[in-house]
């Protein structure tokens, strides 16, 4: 088990990759983001997006499912906030995009020496390593227990 203690500052983790397909970009659009652009191809092509592409929401849920697996074995207490979400290109169906997140704020808590609070910085490119988002999460995590 890894403690705040033993968590990196800046420390580079790769957390593998991600793609949607069509029927998935449909399917979680007619469920929680039903735009004209998630849903339908000739409406998206007359778009801004030019094209179907995948809600912010699905695509953010995809890195962090991602990187949320690559952090098993931290002892997590729970999640605390989601923040800093900048979608910088559409991610397009069949895509594979790359997850890779650092730890960008590490501190004890105040007030509880049993836990701190975490903060990991995430980030998608596409394969020609093009930024399309970028997100933060911060954790409560346990402190390591006295011996």
């Amino acid at each position: 088990m890894l403690y705040l203690e033993d968590l990196e500052l800046g420390a580079v983790i790769d957390c593998g990759s991600f793609r949607l397909g069509r029927d998935e970009i449909v399917a979680f659009a007619e469920r929680y983001d039903p735009q004209p652009f998630h849903l339908d191809e000739d409406a998206a092509r007359a778009s801004y997006f030019q094209g179907l592409c995948a809600s912010g929401l699905h695509s953010q849920g995809a890195a962090i499912g991602l990187m949320v697996r690559r952090l098993q074995g931290i002892a997590f207490v729970a999640g605390w906030s989601l923040h800093e979400a900048r979608f910088y290109a559409a991610v397009r169906p069949d895509t594979e995009y790359r997850v890779r997140a650092s730890w960008s704020d590490i501190s004890p808590s105040p007030r509880n020496p049993a836990r701190g609070r975490a903060s990991i910085a995430g980030e998608a490119r596409d394969a020609e390593g093009g930024l399309v988002m970028t997100f933060g999460v911060t954790y409560v995590i346990a402190r390591r227990p006295a011996r």
